[in-house]
């Protein structure tokens, strides 16, 4: 006999009664595991482990499903900051108001786990309601991590106002992480030439090589925090600049919410151009 906390605990946290029915469930078991508390039901159709998600089971009790940023949490792909609970609701009537989260009313593809949204439905959703990079930037998270590929590229964009297009050619799968594409974006927004995860002088790889001599990293702070990590970025920097070329650093604060002070610095060590070898300063003085 199959165990119906296990089969919710494979379907991520819910399935409705159907579904559970699908699998070989009578309703008499499930009704039994509901008493015996194993388990919850959540409205007429859904039911959930006793431990459940509670963003999962808000949008349930409020007829509607994991949309837009919080969808793509689910998916663990890049958002640059979480808004309140967004609940993906079909316009239909008698769907009450709610005060647990926002809203989106649009029809939509219910993901294979379908208490959310589907992967280009919730990218879609995001898009419209967030700026350019941090789009770009959970796009790329989804190509990174192979949640989507060129067919899935060709729906969401035709979700998306026609002004988007654009933001197409700026995509990069290689993106290591959001700050590297918040960084990335408004770099080519600039027209200057931008490599991501590129080799880099001392080993290992730099988030991004900016005009063939610029490297620039994008660090999550508590990564870099660690003593071994930060020797090791420590050399890195003094190899590039033994090389004759710059390195630039900089933190979540600094891209998140000080992206025109960030994009300043990078276009001012641009505009002093490249600072030749070490030993050929050495030469010239």
């Amino acid at each position: 006999m199959r165990d119906i906390e296990l089969d919710l605990t494979a379907a991520g946290g819910a399935m409705t009664r159907t579904a559970l029915r699908a699998l070989g469930h009578t309703p008499r078991q499930i009704r039994r595991a509901i008493e015996g508390g194993g388990v919850q039901a959540v409205g007429r159709s859904w039911v959930m482990p006793r431990e459940a998600d509670a963003e999962i089971r808000a949008a349930l009790e409020a007829h509607g499903v994991l949309g837009g940023a919080t969808a793509l949490g689910s998916f663990g792909v890049w958002v640059t900051e979480q808004p309140r609970l967004q609940i993906a609701t079909r316009p239909t009537r008698g769907v009450a108001a709610t005060s647990v989260g926002d809203r989106i009313w649009e029809d939509y593809e219910a993901d294979a786990r379908p208490w959310r949204v589907s992967i280009v439905d919730a990218l879609a959703q995001h898009a419209r309601r967030v700026e350019a990079p941090h789009a770009i930037a959970s796009i790329d998270s989804a190509l990174h991590r192979g949640l989507i590929g060129e067919p899935e590229l060709d729906r969401l964009f035709g979700k998306l106002p026609k002004r988007c297009a654009r933001w197409r050619r700026m995509l990069d799968r290689h993106a290591g992480s959001g700050l590297e594409s918040l960084v990335r974006v408004p770099c080519l927004e600039r027209g200057w030439s931008v490599e991501s995860q590129v080799p880099a002088p001392g080993g290992s790889f730099s988030d991004l090589l900016i005009d063939g001599w610029l490297y620039v990293e994008a660090d999550g702070d508590e990564w870099h925090d660690n003593a071994r990590q930060a020797a090791k970025d420590r050399r890195r920097d003094r190899a590039i600049t033994d090389q004759g070329d710059r390195g630039l650093r900089f933190g979540y604060a600094e891209v998140v919410h000080d992206i025109a002070r960030t994009m300043a610095t990078i276009s001012l060590v641009l505009s002093q151009g490249r600072p030749g070898r070490v030993g050929e300063q050495a030469s010239a003085s």
